[in-house]
């Protein structure tokens, strides 16, 4: 018999689900780019980690969740390397690509984490990748080769390798886990509130020994905190987890096509971010590749992600 708390969600409330996740992380590519206006971008990503992580335990902790701090305890390199690139470096430099380019092109360029981790798969885990998932990871590299082409016309190369990087950085954080689950299963609800803290913890430390100017603590600038200590924190989670405990990975997967297409609409609306045709083409190439990674894990995998 089906535990009601894991049965299959309706597909109105599937729908829904998918829609609110991917517009509260959509969203928060604006609200990002708003706190970097008044904010130095490791002070920022400091305030959102940490009181992420917090209000996240909390709010795992109310919803009767253990936290298996003694588990995450045994397995603190596991805990430390991922909350190292997961979250430190990913967030840090993403954060950093924002405050010195559009949202929209961080969001499309972060979200090619995808396609690192299929690579890296393939390179250390020995994994098996399908030729289909193989061809549209080079449809996504042709629309990063189009948005570097049009940084290199206006000088954002630098905010283009920062974004990148961050990609990539989540890309080795994931390997890190998939490789640990191979020596013994993890909560992942757990990994993530202990290994955000980590990352917390690393963003605070750097963001005191990097000389940065103070942060100006506007009303908008506080509004951005609480969104990301919010709804882009503990609601997110609780709704993704919900997600992937409850669909086929294919089908949560859709929150994660629709993120930075919704990062790259909301940004043009609310910031007048307008990318140029070129770089236009990269987004769009990049966009279809998540697609299409996505439809393929829909149509062939009817397990559920961990």
């Amino acid at each position: 018999m089906t535990d009601q708390k894991n049965a299959a969600l309706k597909p109105w409330q599937a729908f829904a689900l998918i829609a609110a996740l991917s517009l509260i992380w959509g969203y928060n590519w604006v609200m990002m780019k708003v706190a970097v206006h008044d904010a130095p971008p490791f002070a920022f990503a400091a305030l959102r980690f940490l009181g992420g992580a917090i209000v996240l335990m909390a709010t795992f902790k109310l919803m009767g969740r253990n936290l298996h701090w003694r588990a995450m305890a045994k397995r603190w390199k596991t805990v430390v390397l991922v909350g190292t690139f997961q979250t430190a470096c990913c967030f840090g430099l993403i954060t950093w690509a924002i405050s010195t380019g559009t949202a929209g092109r961080a969001a499309i360029l972060n979200y090619t984490m995808v396609f690192w981790v299929l690579v890296f798969s393939a390179a250390f885990l020995h994994e098996k990748v399908p030729a289909v998932q193989w061809a549209a990871a080079g449809l996504a590299l042709i629309g990063i080769l189009c948005i570097v082409f049009a940084g290199g016309q206006t000088g954002n190369l630098f905010n283009i390798g920062l974004a990148l990087a961050a990609g990539l950085t989540w890309g080795i954080g994931v390997i890190v886990t998939k490789r640990a689950m191979k020596f013994g299963a993890m909560d992942t609800m757990a990994l993530t509130a202990w290994q955000m803290l980590v990352g917390a913890v690393i963003l605070c430390t750097v963001a005191l020994l990097v000389p940065e100017p103070p942060i100006n603590w506007t009303p908008a600038f506080i509004a951005a905190i609480l969104y990301n200590i919010g709804p882009a924190t503990p609601l997110a989670y609780v709704i993704w987890f919900t997600l992937i405990s409850r669909l086929p990975a294919g089908l949560a997967s859709l929150s994660i096509m629709l993120t930075p297409l919704l990062g790259i609409v909301l940004s043009g609306l609310q910031l007048g971010e307008i990318p140029g045709l070129v770089e236009g083409v990269g987004m769009g190439l990049i966009l279809v590749a998540i697609a299409g990674l996505g439809l393929v894990g829909n149509r062939g995998s009817g397990n559920r992600r961990a």
